[in-house]
């Protein structure tokens, strides 16, 4: 898509209540132990990662749902520079998030669902005429709302519009296979869920959240693409593919409907991960802001050499999200473009 200004996307996800609890170590099952600190944040990875995409520079409407003890979560967001007008109240109560963080970075995550599972959003769409949906150029989903309500923006985001998918938490095998992946334009993944997504779709697994164990001969990633993309459900899709602090793997281009059999085959592109000032923090938010960086730069893209656009798109991104890795937090730690411009522009980017 020829680069606008008028560019916007469009987030359909989910919001959270993310209560962050800073542990030594990971509880172990049977264990009790105490938190050396807590917080209450937003959270929830269509919030995430819409938070990334204006800090990015991008335009960004929000469209989830919140309960009655989640308002201040709104307020909030809107003073992220997100239009926060889709944020609708529900029955239900605010998602929540309890999260573990220890002291080497690394999470544990239990997410309960709430009000993004309410289906106010689309009813409300509904009363607006058949079919309705906000205008926009780009479209990003994630797997924390109900199945019918990502199946519903597929169905009516209109024509040309750039969806972006990133399937997180990964869906059962059965929803995986249902899915329209044909309407996707760019899907978002990291290595474990990239090898779900084969296992599935090419009819060789069986059910599981994350795609760990389902092949005792464990696959490399670039493995594990290649056969991703020569699946029939994956025939106009692109696909990056995240491997934490090895980098990042993608595959492209395929745009306006064109497959393999159109014309040449798809680039490998891969991207080395970025180098660390000091020791990880925390990775809770690295992946949604990959995501959201990675968004804004595709709103970005000129008509010239797509392929080189995207590359260094992609490096933006690997340097945003390992930004994010250095300090703790989810929203709070992801930087903002300036910084993440002056990072990669020093001698020790």
């Amino acid at each position: 898509m020829a680069k606008s200004k008028e560019n916007i996307c469009t987030v359909r996800g989910s919001i959270n209540h993310d209560e962050y609890f800073h542990v030594n170590h990971i509880v172990k099952p049977g264990e009790t132990i105490s938190s050396h600190g807590h917080e209450s944040r937003i959270g929830g990875k269509g919030a995430n990662q819409a938070v990334a995409i204006a800090r990015a520079g991008g335009r960004v409407k929000f469209y989830g749902t919140v309960g009655s003890d989640g308002m201040w979560i709104k307020e909030k967001m809107g003073g992220h520079g997100i239009d926060v007008e889709g944020i609708l109240v529900a029955d239900e109560p605010t998602g929540r998030a309890i999260i573990q963080v220890d002291d080497q970075g690394e999470n544990s995550i239990i997410l309960f669902p709430g009000a993004n599972f309410s289906e106010e959003t689309e009813r409300t769409f509904a009363t607006r005429g058949e079919g309705w949906f906000p205008e926009t150029t780009h479209l990003l989903l994630q797997n924390e709302i109900h199945p019918r309500s990502m199946e519903y923006a597929l169905a009516h985001a209109g024509k040309g519009v750039c969806v972006i998918m990133n399937p997180s938490p990964l869906p059962s095998d059965a929803e995986i296979r249902a899915f329209s992946w044909h309407a996707v334009s760019w899907l978002l993944v990291n290595a474990a869920e990239a090898l779900g997504l084969y296992m599935a779709l090419a009819g060789v697994g069986t059910d599981g959240a994350d795609g760990k164990g389902k092949d005792e001969k464990a696959l490399e990633a670039r493995e594990v693409l290649t056969l991703l993309m020569a699946l029939p459900a994956m025939r106009t899709t692109n696909v990056v593919c995240t491997l934490g602090a090895r980098g990042v793997l993608a595959c492209f281009p395929r745009f306006e409907g064109k497959g393999k059999e159109d014309g040449d085959d798809p680039v490998l592109a891969y991207v080395p991960g970025a180098k660390l000032r000091g020791s990880a923090q925390d990775t809770t938010g690295a992946g949604d802001c990959f995501t959201g960086y990675f968004v804004q730069g595709l709103m970005t893209l000129g008509s010239s050499d797509i392929s080189e656009e995207i590359v260094n798109v992609l490096k933006t991104c690997v340097v945003a999200a390992g930004m994010c890795c250095e300090k703790i937090g989810t929203i709070d730690s992801i930087p903002m473009r300036a910084e993440v411009e002056e990072r990669m522009a020093s001698s020790d980017p």
